[in-house]
């Protein structure tokens, strides 16, 4: 792949070969009400002028990928928090999609926040064919939700929740955080006795980190949240969760039996995927890329002879096979080595013959019927399972 003198990014034959499956789409919408003090991601105020710039720079983008002819089966619109987008601004953007890529989803994923509290929007969003809507709830207490910044209670999120099931979507999840400073185990217990009770198809679950740089960051580590602490908070979700009928099937991420998230399992079996917007980040054949994460810079980027790019990484066969296997191994069932070896053209066992037996050894990678995956008990500390095969 390359950058033309127009700006237009052509696709050489290797890159279109790779990408004749469906890719998953994802759509980044800058904006946020407010921005939280924990919130490491690329967001920033809504204003009128930005959104603009947004729209237009969209336009540009999805114009720049015309000619690879990407068909996508999923579009996960992210943020900030798009659930900001009116009616019209989502048909919008689905117009400006369908003029450069073919759009003909299986799967069509929305974040919102609980603090858009309007319930005709929830249809209106159903209504313009979102099938998945991923709530931003974080937690059910009322006093971790104020620790965190949220401008909503514990019984709106639940509202909420229940307002988009009588909407009608065909899924809807939720998004908690654990490990938060002053989390106590009667909060946990409030926050998995409602999700219980709302009966999710999907949680994701993360615990808090990255805050250096952020304004959270004094407040956390006036309170220390210890590590012996985030594993029990992330123990004790899990096995509630597991009760309630939701199935881990990724480090983070649990799911009523078929309602696991498409376009997600697309990052972890490694299958290509195209990023727009500001900080947006994409991986097609052996290459990936990540956008600028300001929206003025990246509009900039869009102009003619310009570059939105950030960061351009071309992978080698072995460069790629790793970050397959790293992203495989999130995942409960972890990867089959015959077909990512198929994929690479790289013996898997044979490259990695001293790690994976040491791993084994270790008690820390289970290996049998063409397969490795980690182990359930051990999933908290994939990051050091991980470093061995960087």
């Amino acid at each position: 792949m390359r950058l033309g003198r127009s700006g237009r990014l052509f696709y050489d034959h290797r890159v279109r070969s790779l990408t004749s499956q469906p890719i998953g789409l994802y759509v980044h919408f800058p904006f946020c009400r407010a921005k939280c003090p924990y919130c490491h991601f690329a967001s920033v105020p809504y204003r009128e002028d930005l959104r603009e710039l947004w729209f237009d720079g969209l336009e540009k983008e999805v114009a720049r990928h015309a000619s690879a002819n990407f068909r996508a089966d999923t579009l996960y619109l992210g943020g900030g928090t798009p659930s900001l987008l009116e009616l019209r601004d989502m048909t919008r953007m689905l117009k400006i999609l369908q003029a450069g890529i073919g759009v003909n989803l299986a799967e069509f994923t929305l974040e919102a926040n609980p603090d858009v509290q309007d319930a005709p929007s929830l249809e209106e969003w159903r209504g313009a064919g979102v099938t998945r809507l991923s709530v931003g709830a974080q937690s059910f207490d009322d006093r971790v939700l104020g620790v965190l910044g949220r401008a909503y209670s514990a019984r709106q999120a639940a509202d909420f929740v229940r307002g988009a099931r009588r909407a009608g979507f065909p899924a809807v999840g939720i998004d908690l955080m654990i490990g938060v400073p002053t989390e106590t185990p009667d909060s946990l217990r409030r926050t998995m006795g409602a999700v219980a009770d709302l009966g999710p198809d999907h949680v994701s679950l993360y615990i808090m980190e990255n805050l250096e740089g952020l304004p959270f960051e004094s407040f956390a580590r006036a309170h220390p949240v210890e590590d012996d602490e985030a594993a029990d908070a992330y123990e004790f979700m899990r096995e509630g969760l597991e009760s309630a009928g939701l199935r881990r099937y990724e480090i983070s991420n649990f799911a009523r039996e078929g309602a696991e998230c498409i376009h997600n399992l697309k990052y972890w079996r490694y299958e290509p995927f195209l990023g727009l917007g500001p900080s947006a980040c994409s991986h097609i054949g052996a290459v990936r890329w990540c956008n600028r994460p300001a929206i003025e810079d990246w509009a900039a980027g869009l102009a003619p002879g310009g570059d939105p790019r950030g960061e351009v990484r071309e992978l080698t066969p072995e460069a790629g096979l790793r970050e397959a296997l790293i992203s495989g191994l999130r995942t409960e069932r972890g990867v089959r080595t015959r077909e990512l070896g198929e994929r690479f053209g790289i013996d898997v066992l044979e490259m990695f013959d001293r790690e994976i037996g040491e791993l084994k050894d270790e008690g820390l990678l289970d290996v049998g019927d063409g397969r490795l995956h980690i182990p359930g008990d051990k999933f908290l500390i994939s990051n050091a399972i991980f470093s061995r095969f960087v």
